[in-house]
């Protein structure tokens, strides 16, 4: 088993009492390590889904360096364990380990709980695009080759497209969702490509159990999950966060009447972004937040749909057609920020410019 194999190159084996998985990441696993007086974050990533593996470490090195010089270092990430042949990264069975030792107050959550946790998760994200406004981009490595090359991503659908057989043609009109919507989905690379958008660092791995929280006031003590780093736009993060955090039902949900974005999550969660990155955030970023956020459902969406059809190689599926699902779940997404499109827009607005005003 890989999880006794890690526990024992962090000599961690022997002390264990318990190991709880917190989910996955679209790029990592975490999982929390309980002794009997401490407890560890465990971060894994498969080669499978990083082309260039040694490329995201030397990525997480220069972010782990850049807090450092500007004194924002996250405390718990220079406690990281080390294996006998003191490496932090320790390489088991196709898959990359690394781990911290998390003060005692530190967790993680499987949900967002309330109004404030996502609060908390806002306020967080907006720092993290706050704190590397200034990051050398040219420095990145290249870790997922073409992760942002929608146009790949859409040649292969349309293709598939064209193969469905009676079997499958349940799964046409889940296809036929993403290419109405072609011209959309390609709309933060154009604002990119035309200069309209900043380049910016993107975390691109904003979900949940990347969040390591003070489980006594639900405030984020630090990001995890830089591996994944990668030049964009940091509306490629907002509307990934936006529609992954703020979504009312779990990823896979069967019964898609309940799926939809929590208004009063998607508030609570700009109100704390804000507050932070106000002063950073432009006037066209903001413009296309809501844009942002249904666009990722979509991206999303399609990269689900088409691992289905590749035979769910990069997201893993614990049954045969939760990837099916899992793109469905978008796709509602889509729709729900579809229909309340104008009313999430005048919420940014008035959130922004509440924000705007208290710095003043």
């Amino acid at each position: 088993m890989i999880m006794f194999e890690v526990l024992k190159k962090f000599n961690l084996f022997e002390k264990t009492e318990n190991v709880k998985k917190f989910g996955r990441g679209f790029f990592n696993r975490s999982c929390l390590v309980y002794t009997k007086d401490s407890h560890y974050l465990l971060e894994m990533i498969e080669e499978n889904v990083f082309q260039k593996p040694e490329k995201a470490i030397i990525n997480y090195k220069l972010v782990k360096k850049y807090l450092q010089k500007y004194g924002q270092a996250i405390s718990f990430l220079d406690d990281e364990l080390i294996d006998d042949e003191q490496c932090v990264v320790v390489h088991i069975n196709g898959t990359y380990w690394r781990g911290y030792k998390l003060p005692n107050h530190a967790g993680l959550y499987k949900k967002v709980i309330n109004n404030h946790m996502i609060y908390e998760i806002g306020k967080a994200i907006g720092h993290f695009h706050y704190i590397y406004k200034d990051f050398p981009i040219k420095e990145l490595q290249i870790s997922i080759p073409d992760y942002f090359n929608l146009e790949k991503e859409l040649d292969f659908l349309t293709k598939t497209v064209t193969k469905i057989t009676n079997e499958n043609f349940i799964f046409y009109n889940d296809a036929k969702f993403v290419l109405d919507r072609i011209e959309d989905i390609k709309l933060l690379n154009h604002l990119l490509d035309n200069g309209e958008i900043p380049l910016r660092i993107v975390h691109n791995n904003l979900r949940l159990n990347n969040i390591v929280f003070d489980i006594n006031s639900y405030q984020v003590i630090g990001l995890v999950g830089y591996d994944a780093v990668i030049p964009g736009s940091l509306l490629h993060d907002l509307g990934a966060a936006l529609c992954g955090l703020t979504a009312t039902t779990r990823e896979d949900e069967g019964n898609l009447s309940l799926v939809r974005i929590n208004i009063s999550f998607f508030k609570a969660f700009l109100k704390g972004y804000f507050e932070e990155a106000s002063g950073l955030i432009t006037q066209k970023e903001i413009d296309y937040i809501v844009d942002a956020t249904r666009i990722m459902a979509l991206v999303n969406g399609l990269k689900y749909l088409n691992d289905y059809f590749s035979g769910n190689k990069t997201y893993k599926a614990a049954y045969k057609e939760q990837n099916i699902d899992r793109a469905r779940n978008q796709f509602r997404i889509v729709e729900d920020i579809e229909t309340h499109y104008e009313g999430m827009r005048n919420v940014v607005s008035y959130l922004y410019n509440q924000a705007r005003n208290a710095n003043l």
